[in-house]
């Protein structure tokens, strides 16, 4: 029996295809196909539970001291101002232990009256020799900006340390000395092609073209059959007319004349490619082929490598060995995976990764009972599309938000960016129906509120309700890109019901992302001050009422600005904000 493996393809021929490969690898190594997200799945089999789950957060008798330090920007250039730069460093105070937190002296209190009594903060950045010291510094700040000067260094493809002091003097004048090292690369300008950097405090893209201009992207594109795109590349130009502004084929790349034809007019067009060497990402001699082939492309956005690893169990050291191995190559973009996975060797794969995409499709899904394996499925056993789902909206803000935790307890949260993938496809294995193109809206408006800054949805072709949703909201991301990605503004969530908010407060005006994820309540009302200064970006089953709320049919959907702020006022209102 071949055992629980869904294909995220569109065409039979595909399925066929990989079906193959799928029975050869199954004969050669069928015990580690035995399992789907470390759970059995068949009927006879026990029920056993998992292994690789993330351990909990565990919380502290003591306080400790969470320091760290870490580089805007990744990687910065030869060309870059060298004395622009900057280091962005943490000194939180937590009573949860995160994997660089260190106990405090046991005399250490911020509870006197005074500042002039409180102890003081010191601290030292040194880099090659250079050091900068910054006195008086604040507790409890998250991404302090300190001046980074870039000047003296030479560029190389090595890695930098820059190490970091923090100085704790009680008033007895006792001292405590925390230390933190982080790499910092400073590469030489690329011989051609893009480069796509990340900028930790934006939690945003960087792309710089060959020109030297540089913006900030927030990708938006679909998984893509290579054989619809390879029988007509004049598909590349209608998906940029959308509004699209990248592309991930699937492979096989079977005709490499058609594949590169499809390289050279994604470089024409200025459509963006996520490269996927999903078949292929083990064997490292075939990424550096692949690798070397495609890095001077001017179209290359990121890396792709593995693809649901977690589903079937790919080695835990896999995704790293790969992304080593391509960065070592590359280093001017990013590394990205997809998890299938609710909570399976999370550290493992996404150490190998610079953007985690977490896909979660429960929609036309019954998640409690396998329609194709006629078994359960729940934490202990089984496989039903969906790890760990409950078939509602919220599987998906849950996955991204564990997700966000957990990168935060390793440290990680600065290192890496979430992605969504929404559902774009149904009628197959364990998906009775595709999503509307309103239920496309609400995962990609949910998505954005819980943390994702990139949506790439699968698969393309998807049907038409859902095409035009997307490209609609493809042309709105210019007006919300100056809100998502300012590092000054401030953000909060509310959740009222089932109704979810995010708001940027950036100035006088706030934009405010909300959708209604209950497909049967009549109506959920959101209560904003100032009705006539609402500037309206998106409206989808959504209206004012005389009383002064904004009331949202069932999956109702708003994106809008606000003078006044546009927060919920409701005292039911729940603002979601911890330490984590």
């Amino acid at each position: 029996m071949i055992p629980c493996f869904y294909f995220r393809s569109s065409y039979k021929f595909q399925k066929a295809k990989f079906l193959a490969v799928l029975l050869l690898a199954h004969a050669v190594a069928c015990q580690r196909w035995l399992l789907r997200c470390g759970k059995n799945y068949q009927e006879g089999q026990q029920a056993t539970p998992p292994e690789g789950t993330f351990p909990p957060p565990v919380q502290l008798l003591t306080p400790h001291f969470a320091f760290r330090c870490l580089p805007r920007v990744e990687p910065y250039l030869e060309s870059d101002e060298c004395s622009r730069a900057s280091l962005l460093v943490d000194t939180r105070l937590t009573s949860v232990q995160f994997d660089y937190s260190l106990p405090l002296p046991l005399d250490f209190s911020l509870d006197s009256g005074s500042r002039s009594e409180f102890p003081k903060l010191t601290l030292a950045v040194e880099l090659e020799g250079q050091r900068t010291i910054h006195r008086n510094s604040e507790f409890d700040v998250k991404s302090l900006e300190l001046p980074l000067s870039l000047c003296t260094l030479l560029p190389r493809k090595e890695p930098y340390s820059v190490n970091c002091m923090a100085e704790i003097e009680l008033l007895d004048g006792t001292k405590e000395i925390y230390n933190y090292t982080s790499p910092l690369l400073f590469l030489p300008d690329p011989p051609s092609g893009t480069v796509t950097k990340l900028d930790r405090k934006a939690t945003a893209l960087l792309t710089r073209s060959k020109d030297g201009t540089s913006e900030y992207v927030f990708p938006i594109g679909f998984y893509t059959d290579f054989g619809y795109v390879a029988s007509n590349i004049s598909v590349l130009d209608e998906i940029k007319s959308q509004g699209f502004n990248f592309i991930h084929h699937v492979p096989p790349f079977e005709d490499e004349v058609a594949f590169d034809a499809i390289l050279d007019h994604l470089d024409e067009i200025e459509l963006y490619l996520m490269y996927d060497m999903r078949h292929s990402y083990q064997d490292l001699a075939s990424v550096e082929r692949q690798v070397n082939k495609i890095k001077n492309r001017r179209s290359l956005l990121a890396w792709y490598t593995a693809d649901e690893p977690d589903g079937p169990g790919d080695p835990p050291n896999a995704t790293r060995m790969a992304y080593d191995l391509i960065h070592n190559l590359d280093g001017y973009h990013p590394v990205s995976i997809a998890l299938n996975c609710d909570d399976h060797y999370f550290k493992e794969y996404t150490s190998g990764a610079d953007i985690i995409m977490p896909d979660v499709y429960m929609i036309g899904n019954n998640v409690s009972f396998s329609s194709k394996y006629n078994t359960p499925c729940n934490k202990d056993f089984g496989c039903c599309g969906c790890d760990n789902c409950e078939g509602r909206f919220e599987d998906i803000s849950n996955r991204l938000d564990n997700a966000q935790t957990r990168l935060k307890l390793l440290g990680w949260d600065n290192n890496k960016l979430l992605w969504s993938i929404p559902q774009a496809f149904g009628g197959e294995e364990f998906w009775n129906r595709a999503p509307t193109g309103r239920e496309w809206l609400v995962q990609t408006l949910l998505s954005i509120n819980h943390g994702a800054r990139g949506i790439m949805s699968w698969i393309d072709p998807t049907p038409q309700d859902i095409k035009e949703h997307a490209s609609h909201f493809a042309s709105l991301l210019p007006r919300l890109a100056p809100y998502l990605f300012d590092d000054e503004v401030k953000f909060s969530r509310v959740k009222f019901s089932h109704l979810d908010v995010g708001t940027w407060r950036k100035g006088a005006k706030s934009l405010i992302i909300a959708a209604n994820l209950d497909q049967e309540t009549p109506s959920l009302d959101l209560r904003v001050d100032g009705q006539d200064r609402i500037d309206w970006i998106l409206r989808e089953g959504v209206s004012l009422s005389i009383t002064g709320h904004i009331v949202f049919e069932p999956l109702g959907c708003a994106i809008f600005l606000n003078s006044i702020g546009g927060e919920d006022t409701s005292d039911e209102a729940k603002l979601i904000h911890d330490e984590l």
